[in-house]
């Protein structure tokens, strides 16, 4: 693959998989309570976690992040907040407006959701 092709690819999104969150990065699962929309946020731990630091130390003592979280269904917010340790690992994890989720019950809900869409409707016939 040239240089050329792989650069493309890159600003395409294609480099990986959409699964594949990345190197430095993970999903969040989260269901919407008010309208029961299944979403997936990509948190990255490189760039989203804000350092928390103890008085008179300049090491950070454990990150933060938050994330507020609109679905396509609806306009109401989720918020979720996350505290890591110092090796960037969740320690604690809360959110309003919403639930969590696991990776296999957000595939499962959005397959469900999938399912549950209405068909487009038919054509119409031509009478003669």
């Amino acid at each position: 693959m040239s240089l050329f092709s792989k650069l493309l690819g890159v600003l395409r999104g294609g480099s990986r998989p959409a699964e594949d969150a990345g190197r430095n990065a993970f999903w969040i699962y989260v269901r919407c309570d008010a309208c029961g929309e299944s979403i997936r946020v990509r948190v990255n731990r490189e760039h989203d976690l804000s350092a928390e630091f103890d008085e008179g130390s300049d090491a950070p003592a454990s990150f933060h992040v938050h994330k507020e979280i609109v679905g396509q269904n609806c306009f109401r917010r989720i918020q979720v907040d996350m505290t890591f340790d110092q090796q960037r690992r969740v320690t604690d994890q809360q959110i309003r407006g919403g639930t969590f989720l696991t990776s296999e019950a957000y595939v499962a809900a959005v397959a469900g959701q999938g399912a549950e869409k209405p068909e487009s409707p038919a054509p119409p016939s031509a009478s003669a």
